[in-house]
C-alpha cells in the first residue's frame, strides 16, 4: 500500500489544517534541530496540534547537527523533553545530512544514528533515519542501520533508484497542496507503520488488508478485527484522504476498500464526463496539476503539460480501473 504525505516546519509558515487534511495520510513535523533547548522549531506546536486535532497521523524529525555519540545522545534527550510523553503515530526520524558532518567517518556516523536512535526507543517511541541517498550509501552503514530501524530516503526523482531498504521515499521539495502557501517536501509510504506510542493521543492504526481478495468492505474489516460500522467507515475513509462525503456507496466502498489492501491502479470512477479534473475531483483524490503531473508519470506520460490528449488518456485510464497510482 502508498500513503501520501508531508513533511513540515516552520518554512511553511501558517498551514491551514482544515485543507491540508483532504490531500494527505499523514505528516511528519520537524520537531527542531541542535542539542539545545532553545532550538525547538518554533511552530512545531502549533503544526503539532492542528494537525493532531484534524486527526492527522503524526510522526517527528528531529535535522541534528551532532558531530559525536555523545552529542547525538543529546540530542535524542532534548527530542524526549520536547515531546513530553505526547504520542505520535509515525516514527521519531534522527535528520542526518548535514555537511558539517561528512568527515566524521562512517563508523561515526552510524554509531550517532545508533546512540540516538537507542535513547528514543528506551522513551518509547519508534525511531527512523533521514537522510538523502547519497549520505545514505557515501557515508552510513545502511545495510546496518536497515536491520534495526525504518529507513525514509530523499531522492528527488520520478522513480527512486536507492538500492537500500526503505519505508518512506521523500520525492520532492517543490511539492504543491492547497493548504500550504509555497512549496512542501512530498512523500510516499510504502508500508503500513502507523502506530500510537509515547502517549494516549494517538489514532487507531490503519487496518492493513492486503491479504483480503474478496469484495465487501464491510466483510474485510470484520475479518480484520476492526469496527465496520457505517461511521467508522466514514473515518477512514476520511484518514485515508478523500475529499467527497462518505455515503456508504458501492463505489466508495470500493475505493475504500483498494486504498486499504494497496491495489497498484487508481480507484474505481462511475464518472461520465470529459474532464480528468472533474473526474478526480468526484472521487477524493488531490486533482492539482502538479498530482496530475505525478500521476502522469506514473502511467507513462513524462513531459506532462495537461494537455486535452494527455487528459483524456489519463481519463480512459481512469474508467478502465487502470491508472496507475
Amino acid at each position: 500500500m502508498k500513503y501520501k504525505g508531508i513533511d513540515v516546519s516552520k518554512y511553511q509558515g501558517n498551514i491551514n489544517f482544515a485543507k491540508v487534511k483532504n490531500y494527505i495520510d499523514f505528516v511528519i513535523i520537524r520537531i527542531g534541530y541542535g542539542r539545545y533547548e532553545s532550538q525547538k522549531d518554533p511552530k512545531f506546536e502549533e503544526n503539532y496540534e492542528g494537525f493532531k486535532n484534524e486527526n492527522v497521523p503524526i510522526g517527528i524529525y528531529h535535522y541534528s547537527y551532532a558531530k559525536s555519540v555523545s552529542d547525538a545522545k543529546k540530542e535524542a534527550d532534548v527530542v524526549i523533553k520536547w515531546l513530553n510523553g505526547r504520542g505520535l503515530n509515525l516514527p521519531v526520524y534522527f535528520d542526518i545530512e548535514d555537511k558539517s558532518q561528512i568527515n566524521l567517518g562512517k563508523n561515526t556516523l552510524t554509531s550517532m544514528c545508533e546512540a540516538f536512535c537507542e535513547k528514543i526507543e528506551k522513551a518509547g517511541y519508534w525511531a527512523g533515519i533521514y537522510a538523502n541517498k547519497y549520505f545514505f550509501t557515501t557515508y552510513l552503514d545502511y545495510k546496518k542501520l536497515e536491520k534495526k530501524y525504518t529507513i525514509w530516503v530523499a531522492q528527488y526523482n520520478n522513480t527512486n533508484t536507492y538500492k537500500g531498504k526503505y519505508d518512506m521515499w521523500q520525492y520532492t521539495s517543490s511539492g504543491r497542496v492547497s493548504g500550504i502557501s509555497g512549496n512542501v517536501d512530498m512523500d510516499y509510504l510504502y508500508r503500513n507503520i502507523f502506530v500510537s506510542t509515547g502517549g494516549s493521543d494517538g489514532v487507531s492504526d490503519l487496518p492493513d488488508l492486503s491479504g483480503y481478495t474478496g469484495t465487501s468492505i464491510v466483510d474485510a474489516l470484520k475479518g480484520s478485527g476492526f469496527d465496520s460500522s457505517l461511521a467508522a467507515r466514514k473515518e477512514l475513509y476520511k484518514k485515508l484522504g478523500f475529499s467527497d462525503t462518505y455515503k456508504g456507496s458501492s463505489s466508495q466502498n470500493m475505493n475504500l476498500l483498494n486504498a486499504l489492501r494497496g491495489d497498484s491502479s487508481y480507484y474505481s470512477s462511475n464518472y461520465k464526463g470529459l474532464s480528468f479534473v472533474d473526474a478526480l475531483k468526484g472521487i477524493g483524490v488531490d486533482s492539482s496539476f502538479n498530482n496530475r503531473k505525478i500521476i502522469a508519470a506514473n502511467n507513462g506520460i513524462v513531459n506532462y503539460k495537461g494537455t486535452s490528449s494527455q487528459n483524456l488518456k489519463l481519463l480512459n485510464l481512469l474508467k478502465s480501473g487502470k491508472l496507475r497510482k
